[in-house]
Order: structure tokens, then C-alpha cells, then sequence
């Protein structure tokens, strides 16, 4: 377990322990990667400690379940992309997970929780007492909402519907249970196609309410109709780190309002990777995993926008966990609910 230290200051910046998640879903090591899969698609969450008999051993996120399914061979046959497919589906967590959480003291800013999230490449860190137990998780979303102030209230004033763009190009994908993924299986039948855009002169601060109110981590950024860029909440992070993790309550309000001021065209990606709606689920949970991506755009013959695959949608597609919300909880019967600590249907994106 990483524990990451920070210098002592007397900035006015918000602490972690203000914006950290207290009840949280726990993983048990001995969990098939399947029914870790169903427990974070159930909970709304791409990430989750790992607990052995109450103690914490590690985490395990969506990440990790994508490079361990961009190990499959796709010049395999049929018969054995399956037989492979289903033992990765039964692996227990304990053998994916990363065994060394980072974890951060309550008391650091916001600032330094930025900064490590930034530097150690990572969606979600561990709120620890320096001496005392783990306190709750911290996902860099809170970190992006604390630090631009987006609240919930502010949020459900944004019509989300005013964003949104519905794809006519392909048939929208099934509310219901969807086959077994195999080998030939596309993206198509996977990803989304009413998607919540955004435009260029936006700011970020508008981006990020937009994100909030949609309960989205990204969005295509479109002008004109015409797909270019992509704004994630990994990009809004990075313009954050501009403020100084010392500064005056003054420095730092006014610092936060520059960042949110800024436009949404300053910092998206403007060249975003995109695949046809016929690429193999395989190829692309490769490509998320090569370049490391939480999404892919696909686009048509002539390049125009028609929906959106996540690396949520492939993983939780490609273990057998593609349910609609609210149906019973068929598969988990024997699932030791006594294990699990906090709120298991809490909504949250971290």
C-alpha cells in the first residue's frame, strides 16, 4: 500500500476529508471477476476496494479488468476465444486487482489529491488516517466537482436534454440482457448512441455541471454538427493543476475561477481516437487498453458522429454482466452479502 505524504501548509484550500465517499462498496478477494463485474455495474462504479476478512488488500477497477481482457488472442478460433473468455470471467479478483493501493491522509487538499491522481495516472485514491483506518474513497470526479464548485443543486439546472444528440445512423442498443460476447461479437449492439455533446466555447465549468447533471465522465465536443474533440474529466483534472497547492483562500478562489473560465476548446483532446460501429468488442477493449482510453468515438463511412463505446460498456459486456438495472439479481445468490461494507446501490461515477 502506497501512502502519500504531503507537506504541511496553512492554505485555505478544501480538504479531501470534506469531499470523500464514507460508504462504499467492498470486493471480496475471493470474487469471480464476473461477479465483481455485475456488483460495480450495479453500484454505478468502475472501481472498488478489495477487502480480505475486513481488511483492505487492494482495489480493483475497470482498468484493470481491460487489460486483463486485452490479453485474449483475436487470431484465435471461435471455440477457444469462448473457453478463454469464460475462464477470464471466472479468475478471482484477488489475481487481477492492484495489490497496492495509493492512498492520501484527510487532511491534504484537494490540490495534492490532484496532483497524485495526475501523476499516478489514477481514477480513485484511498482516504487513510496516517495512524487509523480507512476512512473512505476519493475518485477524481469529487476531485473535479470540489475544486470548480459543482453541487448537486446547480447541476439539476442544467437540461440535459438541451445536449443531447440521438444517432440515426444505427439502431440504439438493446434496454435488455444481450448475447454472450464471442469473437466476431461489435461494438454495435454495445454502445451508445443518444449521447450528451458539448460545444467548443463552452467552459469548463459548464462542462463540468454538464457532466454532473448527465452523470457522464466525458463527451464528444461537437461544432457545426462535426465531431472535434473529446472532453473527459481526466482533461478537466489537468487544467485544475494549475492552481497552487499553497494558495490564500483569495488566490485560490480566484484561481479556480480562471480554470472554470476557460474554454472547453483549450483543453480537450482535439484528435480523438475513433472506430467503426463494426470493430469486434476485442479490439476495441486492445485499443482502450494500448492508449489508454476510457472511451472511442465511432463515426461513420464519411466520419460523422454516431455513438460511443466505454471501456465500462466493453468490460461489463465482455464478462457477462450487460443487465438492465433493476432486474433481480440472478447469478449473485451466492454472493456473501455480509462481507460487503457501506451502500451498494449509492449512484455515483467514481
Amino acid at each position: 500500500m502506497l501512502s502519500i505524504a504531503v507537506s504541511a501548509h496553512t492554505s485555505l484550500v478544501p480538504p479531501v476529508s470534506q469531499y470523500l465517499t464514507r460508504s462504499v462498496l467492498s470486493l471480496d478477494v475471493d470474487d469471480s471477476l464476473r461477479d465483481a463485474a455485475r456488483l460495480l455495474r450495479m453500484a454505478r462504479i468502475t472501481g472498488a476496494p478489495v477487502t480480505e476478512d475486513g481488511s483492505l488488500r487492494g482495489i480493483l477497477s475497470r482498468n484493470d479488468l481491460l487489460r486483463r481482457l486485452a490479453q485474449l488472442d483475436g487470431t484465435a478460433t471461435a471455440e477457444k476465444f469462448e473457453t478463454d473468455l469464460k475462464a477470464i470471467q471466472n479468475e478471482d479478483v484477488y489475481d487481477v486487482m492492484a495489490d497496492s493501493p495509493v492512498t492520501i491522509v484527510p487532511t491534504a487538499t484537494l490540490v495534492d489529491a490532484a496532483q497524485v491522481l495526475s501523476e499516478k495516472k489514477l481514477n480513485r485514491l484511498m482516504v487513510k488516517a496516517k495512524y487509523g483506518s480507512m476512512l473512505g474513497i476519493l475518485s477524481s470526479t469529487d476531485v473535479v466537482f470540489g475544486m470548480l464548485n459543482i453541487n448537486a443543486q446547480d447541476a439539476e439546472g442544467i437540461k440535459v436534454e438541451d445536449y443531447r444528440v440521438q444517432s440515426s445512423a444505427v439502431e440504439p442498443r438493446t434496454e435488455g440482457p444481450l448475447e454472450e460476447c464471442s469473437l466476431d461479437s461489435s461494438i454495435r449492439g454495445h454502445m451508445a448512441t443518444d449521447l450528451t455533446v458539448m460545444s467548443p466555447t463552452q467552459t469548463l465549468k459548464e462542462a463540468g455541471l454538464l457532466f454532473r447533471a448527465a452523470s457522464v465522465t466525458g463527451a464528444p465536443v461537437v461544432q457545426d454538427g462535426k465531431l472535434v474533440g473529446v472532453l473527459s474529466r481526466n482533461d478537466l483534472l489537468k487544467a485544475l493543476l494549475e492552481i497552487p497547492a499553497d494558495a490564500s483562500a483569495d488566490e485560490y478562489a480566484a484561481a479556480v475561477e480562471r480554470v472554470g473560465n476557460k474554454p472547453v476548446s483549450d483543453v480537450m483532446s482535439a484528435s480523438p481516437q475513433t472506430v467503426s460501429a463494426d470493430v469486434s468488442m476485442l479490439e476495441a477493449a486492445k485499443i482502450m487498453a494500448r492508449e489508454k482510453l476510457n472511451r472511442l468515438m465511432v463515426t461513420d463511412e464519411e466520419g460523422a458522429l454516431i455513438g460511443l463505446v466505454s471501456s465500462t460498456d466493453v468490460c461489463f459486456a465482455m464478462l457477462g454482466c450487460d443487465f438492465t438495472l433493476g432486474d433481480d439479481d440472478e447469478g449473485l445468490d451466492d454472493i456473501d452479502w455480509a462481507k460487503r461494507t457501506g451502500n451498494l446501490y449509492r449512484k455515483g461515477i467514481y
